[in-house]
């Protein structure tokens, strides 16, 4: 079985601290897609879109 991953980017946030790169992560022989935010060359993972988009608000200084 080969496994295979798709990201998705949905939004990019742009504040005073800078880009936040939010994107939909569905990997193979998963129910439900996570989502992750890329800020200042690290990543968070999520379960849930909205906590994905208000932590990329919070890093990039830009409430969302």
């Amino acid at each position: 079985m080969t496994t295979k991953d798709s990201r998705t980017l949905l939004h990019t946030i742009e504040g005073p601290k800078g880009k936040a790169a939010l994107f939909e992560v569905i990997s193979s022989g998963q129910a439900q897609p996570k989502y992750e935010v890329d800020f200042g060359g690290a990543t968070s993972s999520f379960s849930s879109l909205g906590e994905a988009y208000i932590e990329a608000g919070v890093l990039s200084g830009t409430p969302t």
